[in-house]
């Protein structure tokens, strides 16, 4: 991939590093696709493949067309399980460009990163989260109209998002918490035992599925 620098498009990017039989490129191979749009889902991160030094050469933030960004730290079955700080290191790393409008991020163990909490993602309007075992909380972001957070146990609090229109929460333990949304019109609320009522500042709702 490293001479395809007019390269527009990248859906999927397999994340190898370079062992074994398993297909894929180096994650600094992305270093100088610059010029792709849409949507770019990074996989394999897991699994002992990515250093946080590749990670950082790959310039994820500097390539400021794409729209979309996943970050995939699925294991698989051979794979090498990777520590909390590790995989903190490298979504550190993989700070996504200002201007996507979609992020999502699935089977993270790690805390939540510095660049999370930066307020200049103000074009982002979905955010998914899967597998997140030590976020309490998800941050409210103004711009943000749909969210979809899945099998997070520690979540306790979902603060108020005045734009957010659709919502999907899945499997809290510790979820007792859910802010006003005053645009929402969808939501679907499953597995979460400890939420004993919801929140009366949704007046906009018009499918619920609890």
């Amino acid at each position: 991939l490293v001479k395809l620098t007019n390269l527009r498009t990248l859906k999927r990017f397999l994340v190898c590093d370079g062992k074994g039989d398993i297909k894929g490129c180096n994650i600094r191979e992305l270093k100088d696709l610059n010029k792709l749009k849409g949507y770019l889902s990074v996989e394999r991160l897991e699994g002992g493949r990515v250093k946080v030094i590749d990670a950082k050469d790959a310039h994820l933030k500097e390539k400021h067309e794409p729209i979309g960004v996943e970050l995939d730290f699925k294991v698989g079955k051979n794979d090498i399980v990777g520590s909390a700080s590790e995989q903190k290191g490298l979504l550190e790393a993989l700070e996504p460009p200002h201007g996507i409008e979609s992020l999502g991020i699935c089977d993270y163990k790690g805390e939540r990163p510095v660049w999370y909490l930066d307020t200049n993602y103000v074009e982002l309007q979905t955010l998914r989260l899967q597998c997140f075992p030590l976020w309490a909380t998800v941050i409210g972001i103004k711009s943000l109209e749909k969210l979809e957070v899945n099998t997070c146990p520690t979540l306790c609090e979902l603060p108020s998002m005045p734009m957010l229109k659709s919502l999907k929460i899945r499997s809290y333990d510790g979820l007792n918490t859910i802010g006003d949304f005053p645009n929402l019109d969808w939501l679907q609320v499953e597995g979460c035992g400890s939420l004993e009522q919801l929140s009366h500042g949704m007046p906009a709702l018009k499918w619920l599925d609890v």
